[in-house]
């Protein structure tokens, strides 16, 4: 039977919708839980800025709006649902999600939490399957032949390092009001795009379905959460809410590349290239600066915005416009072959480099002494 555009929009529209109601009642809650409890990020008026302490704890809300729809398709009686893929990765969002509602709560340290946060999504990948045969199509892009056992453990490192440094992005990107939200959501309609796309074709019913979910479901859970997160924000989503942010977004960039089509992966990557980028740019300066890369500081380019004269809401509607060019670059490989989204993704990698060195943001920054010391004579 034919799926058209508007049947696979109309069949998952109520899922974005369940999630977004659901979240913009859960948000308001969450919020009013954090203050009773005293679950509040206190200003420090350097990386933390805001004017007066801000509620945590809106990682919850959005976690119970993605995780409701989430469970409300898994009970449903779609024979197209692939419920225990769905179930384990619905396990695992909810364990990145409490494991930086802890971080939020009580300060994990950094070893800890990336070690049981790997674990996690060690246990999705074996669990689900996905992404397990990356290595062995890259691997037959350059004609080396990999013993299985091998290519399962190079593959199920590459999905790690995917998913863990997405979590990583997320939560760094994390850093202005209503950034993290918006820029996700844009995200996953890029991704509910290519998903929807892959759907049209067929392409494998039971993962189309799950990619289909998990972008619709985080899509509607961040448009849920904006209205009281947008500047000036309401409440925070925390650390609970940037690594679910982070692991649906992996998880998702590994699903397309189910069969080892790098076609459909490499248009997942560019569509999350603002957060990849942002990442970098901030290592780059904290390495030219001498400090360690996982030091917070005002080295994203965000906060280099902020700190040329730009407001906060000016800031995060470049930030939007940024996520939704990578976004439509993203699903050129709808329509272009996979040498010529080579071509053209590293071009824009070159350029977004190039214009980065030429504004002065990679630049080193001086350190406080030398700040502070007074003028010679």
């Amino acid at each position: 039977m034919e799926v058209s555009l508007i049947d696979v929009i109309d069949e998952y529209k109520n899922y974005g919708l369940l999630a977004l109601l659901v979240t913009v009642f859960a948000t308001p809650v969450a919020a009013q839980v954090a203050k009773r409890f005293g679950v509040l990020d206190q200003p420090d008026q350097q990386l933390k800025p805001h004017a007066r302490p801000i509620p945590y704890l809106g990682g919850a809300a959005i976690c119970l709006g993605w995780g409701i729809t989430l469970v409300f398709a898994i009970l449903s009686d779609s024979a197209e649902i692939d419920r225990h893929m769905l179930l384990m990765i619905l396990l695992g969002g909810i364990g990145m999600s409490a494991l930086g509602l802890l971080d939020d709560l009580r300060d994990v340290s950094p070893k800890l939490r990336l070690a049981v946060g790997a674990a996690i999504i060690i246990l999705v990948i074996l669990w689900t399957g996905v992404g397990l045969d990356l290595a062995k199509s890259l691997a037959a892009l350059l004609h080396i032949d990999l013993p299985p056992g091998l290519a399962i453990l190079v593959s199920l490192l590459i999905g790690l390092v995917i998913v863990l440094g997405a979590c990583n992005s997320m939560n760094l990107i994390d850093g202005l009001d209503g950034l993290c939200a918006g820029v996700t959501a844009i995200i996953c309609l890029g991704f509910f795009i290519i998903a929807v796309h892959l759907a049209l074709w067929q392409y494998s019913r039971e993962e189309n379905t799950t990619r289909l979910l998990l972008a619709i479901a985080m899509f509607g859970a961040t448009l849920g959460f904006l209205p009281l997160n947008f500047n000036p924000a309401k409440i925070f989503m925390g650390d609970a809410g940037s690594v679910l942010l982070g692991f649906n977004c992996g998880m998702l960039i590994l699903l397309f590349g189910e069969r080892g089509q790098l076609r459909w992966m490499m248009g997942g990557l560019m569509v999350f290239a603002l957060p990849i980028l942002d990442t970098a740019l901030a290592i780059v300066r904290r390495w030219r600066s001498g400090r360690s890369i996982f030091a917070g500081d005002r080295s994203h380019f965000y906060d280099q915005l902020v700190d040329r004269g730009m407001s906060v809401r000016t800031v995060v509607l470049i930030s939007y416009a940024l996520a939704a060019f990578y976004a439509a670059l993203g699903c050129l490989s709808i329509w272009l072959r996979l040498r010529y989204t080579i071509v053209i993704y590293a071009g824009v990698i070159l350029a977004t480099a190039v214009i980065i060195v030429r504004t002065g943001m990679a630049k080193a920054e001086p350190s406080p002494t030398t700040e502070t010391q007074p003028p010679p004579g």
